[in-house]
Parts: structure tokens; C-alpha cells; sequence
């Protein structure tokens, strides 16, 4: 444990990035005294708001969807405020950048340079440089996170305040491993688990807020099953959030901790009970939703 409170960034491409992958670790932290920063690089308008993309898709060219963009960016940043609130932090900025401007840029860069420097993380969480063989917004906003650290640490031009973050972790590096064949050429690795079972209810219920992504309701549920039940159940807990670590860790000994050590005398009902408790699943669904199967796809469809 630190001397003392630290202070957390998590540079998000996207506004339900800023908590849905270590949403529940950054509560922890929070709930703990240390000071967690959000930042969203890009408004998430025109690749995750799902109610504008379907307006999109059934009036065609004919719909005007600048004339929503703004509207619809300020609904999402609300949603977020309100998801990273649930978590236990509220502080969360903007860059504003658009989510269709895929490239690692300059200006991407200097503005992610410019909050370390003000903020001055201890620790910074992004996504994986190679998300995806770095072929999508999450690799471009990872990469740009980089870049922003080496320039906050001193390389960059003029009179600036210099920041080097000593600590980097990747969230979710494992998540879309095997997408595409790139993927498998990737340094992704999964070398630190969070269990999040004691708030995984907390991060259900923020998933709620995203309804311009429809993540609110039986999705929420279902994703906290598939996803942090998948990695907690990798390490023998309920729920977990999995990251990988930019740089060694430095130790004066060996590290392990209590809950490893007492796997030697722990039996195998106990480990499988604590693999095996359903929190998110059960958590209450938000008034006038239900699970439903009339979505599915039927069988006749799948006929070659």
C-alpha cells in the first residue's frame, strides 16, 4: 500500500470507457481516499450512440446528422457523469474530439499531455496500444496515451511543467484477443486481476445510465456475467477486472498476498463457492424492463 492518497487518470476513448472496463477498481480506490480523474478523448457520438446510428440506417443520406451530433454528445456525456458517479468519482473531462478522426494525431496527443500535467497522475490507465492489431479508436486513443506520457515526461516543446507517470496499466489488454488475425501478433496479456465482486452491483447499475447504447437492463447483467464473471472465474473469484502492466514492477521482495496464501489450506467447496456467487445477474431491473427472448434469431434464418 501507498504512504499516502494517490491520484488515478483514466483516458477513455469513449465515454462508457471511462468505467466499464475498471470502473469497479477505480472504486476501490475511491472509496479508499485516492483521487480518480476521467477523461473522455472523443464524444462517442458517431460510433456508439446507437439511437443516432439507427436513424442513420433507415432514412439514408437523407438525414442530417450534424444537426443531432451536439444533442446527442451532450446526452452521453451526462450518462456518463451520472455511471462514473454510481462509482464513486466525478471527475470526468471532455476532450472532445470526434470518434471518426481514427488517426494518432498531434493535437490528440497534446491535449492528453496537457491533463497529465495538470493533474499529475500516479497512476494512468488506457487501453492497449495494439487493441484490435491497433486498428481501431481504442488502439489510436492507447497510442496517443503513450506519446502524451513521454511528452508530459519532458520531450515536449517550450516552457512546460513536467510530469513523468510512474505507473501504467492497460485495461481489459485480453478483451477482443482473436477478432482478427493481428490480434495474435499483439503483446496483449492479462498480468493483473482486480476482484470487483463487492461492487459489481454498483457497476451494473451505472451501465443502466447508457441507454443511448441500450447497456441498460438485462444487457447490464448479462455483461457482468460474461465479461468480469469470465476473468473473476479465472482466478477463482466472482467477478474481476483484468489488466496488464505498462512497466515491471519493482519490489524490495517477492510480492503475495494473503488471499494466495491461503489458497494452501483453502478446500475446494470453499473456491468453488466464491467462483460461483451471482450478484450482477440478480442485481433489480431498472421500472418497465424485463428480460425477453423476442429478439432472437430464428432458427430458419440460420438456414445456408
Amino acid at each position: 500500500m501507498p504512504s499516502r492518497p494517490i491520484q488515478i487518470l483514466i483516458v477513455a476513448t469513449h465515454p462508457a470507457d471511462t468505467f466499464d472496463m475498471a470502473g469497479g477498481t477505480l472504486s476501490h480506490h475511491a472509496a479508499q481516499g485516492d483521487k480518480v480523474t476521467a477523461v473522455i478523448a472523443t464524444t462517442g457520438v458517431r460510433s456508439h450512440h446507437w439511437e443516432l446510428a439507427e436513424m442513420k440506417r433507415q432514412e439514408g443520406a437523407s438525414l442530417d446528422v450534424e444537426k443531432f451530433v451536439e444533442q446527442a454528445a451532450a446526452e452521453k456525456l451526462e450518462e456518463v457523469r451520472n455511471a462514473c458517479r454510481i462509482m464513486g468519482y466525478d471527475d470526468v473531462r471532455d476532450l472532445g474530439f470526434e470518434d471518426d478522426d481514427i488517426l494518432v494525431t498531434q493535437d490528440k496527443i497534446e491535449a492528453i499531455a496537457e491533463v497529465i500535467r495538470e493533474v499529475r497522475p500516479d497512476i494512468m490507465i488506457s487501453h492497449h496500444p495494439y487493441e484490435s492489431g491497433g486498428l481501431k479508436m481504442h488502439g489510436t486513443i492507447g497510442q496517443s496515451t503513450i506519446y502524451a506520457w513521454q511528452v508530459a515526461a519532458g520531450t515536449g516543446r517550450g516552457r512546460q511543467l513536467r510530469h513523468a507517470v510512474p505507473c501504467i496499466y492497460f485495461m481489459n489488454p485480453m478483451a477482443y484477443m482473436g477478432n482478427n488475425s493481428l490480434e495474435y501478433a499483439s503483446t496483449a496479456r492479462a498480468d493483473l486481476y482486480v476482484d470487483i465482486t463487492d461492487v459489481i452491483d454498483k457497476k451494473v447499475k451505472a451501465l443502466d445510465y447508457i441507454s443511448s447504447q441500450f447497456y441498460g437492463g438485462p444487457y447490464s447483467r448479462k455483461r457482468s456475467e460474461v465479461d468480469d464473471g469470465t476473468y473473476g472465474n479465472k482466478v477463482n473469484v466472482a467477478y474481476a477486472e483484468q489488466f496488464q502492466r505498462f512497466f515491471p514492477l519493482k519490489c524490495y521482495t517477492l510480492p503475495i498476498t494473503d488471499a494466495e496464501l491461503e489458497q494452501i489450506d483453502q478446500s475446494p467447496e470453499v473456491g468453488m463457492g466464491r467462483r460461483s456467487e451471482i450478484v450482477g445477474a440478480f442485481t433489480p431491473l431498472p421500472p418497465n424492463m424485463e428480460f425477453s427472448s423476442k429478439y432472437r434469431t430464428p432458427k430458419e434464418k440460420y438456414n445456408l
